[in-house]
This record gives C-alpha cells, sequence and structure tokens, in this order.
C-alpha cells in the first residue's frame, strides 16, 4: 500500500467517524427536553403573552401563560417571570427533582417547588407567588397540566398545609397536547 493510499483511508476513517459522532449527536439533541420562554397565543383572550413552554421532539407544550404583572411592578414583567420560570423548569427537569411537586415559603413568599421524595424539602423553586395567589390552587393546576389531564396551561393569574403531588414528567412529554402555532 502506498502513501497515498492510506492517506486517502485515513482521510475516510476521519470522515466516517466525523459522520457518525454527528448524526449521534443530532439524535441525542432531538430527544432532549428544554423549557424556554417563547410568545404564546391565547385564544380566549385573542393576544399573545409569554408563555413557558416544554420543547419536546413532538413540539412545545405550553405550561404557564403569564398574563398578569407581578405587585404591578414596573421591574418585574411578565417576559421576565416568564424568563427566569423557564430556567427554572430547565433546572428541575435537569437535575431530576421534577418528580414531586409542592408549596413551600422562600424568603418570607408563597412558592411552587419540586421535591425528590414525598414529604421531602423542596429542592428546586419553580416560581413565586404573589401574595394574592392561592398555593395549593397554583399547584393543582399545575398538577393538572404535568398529569396530562388540562389542555390548557396555568393562566397566572391568580395557614395552609403541605401537598405533594407526584409528577410523571416523561409521560406528561409524551402525551400533553403540543401547540401548533
Amino acid at each position: 500500500m502506498n502513501l497515498k493510499s492510506i492517506a486517502l483511508l485515513l482521510t475516510g476513517c476521519f470522515l466516517t467517524a466525523n459522520c457518525i459522532t454527528s448524526v449521534v449527536s443530532q439524535a441525542k439533541a432531538d430527544d432532549e427536553v428544554r423549557f424556554i420562554c417563547a410568545s404564546g397565543f391565547d385564544p380566549g383572550a385573542n393576544k399573545r403573552f409569554p408563555t413557558t413552554y416544554a420543547w419536546t421532539p413532538r413540539g412545545k407544550i405550553a405550561v404557564v401563560r403569564w398574563k398578569y404583572s407581578w405587585f404591578n411592578s414596573k421591574d418585574i414583567n411578565p417576559q421576565g417571570r416568564c424568563d427566569d420560570v423557564s430556567s427554572r423548569f430547565q433546572t428541575a427537569y435537569n437535575n431530576q427533582s421534577l418528580r414531586y411537586i409542592t408549596t413551600g415559603t422562600a424568603n418570607g413568599q408563597g412558592v411552587i417547588c419540586t421535591a425528590r421524595q414525598e414529604d421531602g424539602a423542596c429542592n428546586t423553586t419553580l416560581l413565586t407567588l404573589r401574595p394574592q395567589d392561592d398555593p395549593l390552587e397554583i399547584l393543582s393546576d399545575l398538577k393538572e397540566i404535568l398529569r396530562g389531564r388540562s389542555t390548557e396551561p396555568i393562566q397566572h393569574s391568580s395557614g395552609k398545609s403541605q401537598v405533594y403531588y407526584q409528577i410523571d414528567i416523561r409521560k406528561f412529554l409524551q402525551t400533553a397536547p403540543v401547540e401548533k402555532e
């Protein structure tokens, strides 16, 4: 075998290895779930709002639609809340704590958070609630969405015992309705 043949053989092997690596990397990326904030259409209001989505290989699944300002604050707006909460959902998904959701308190405010086990401590805060929000109502709404029983995202607008709901996040991501637009 001459030097030119060896060089061609090595080049072919290198290109084949790169192609295989690229295909495997793309397949892995296609299977990944990302929580993102994007504009979503609310047919009831006939308007677009920042929306926390689970982006899956099947498409985007609306989780929370951010319609209202926070305490009428100029600093905290629906877009900022959407960006922040979407990132928190991603963190919980990545650290595999999105198994149970519950209520809690952080910095004196009500929160919805994840727990690794029933009766476990809050692991990742998903969203901070406004004083007028009913933590158990928001938790129940989120549970219905993540269990695939609700086809609408939470419309974040609205001395309590702590409740834990077990979530099968994989089932939710496989069966929840996907938004078409």
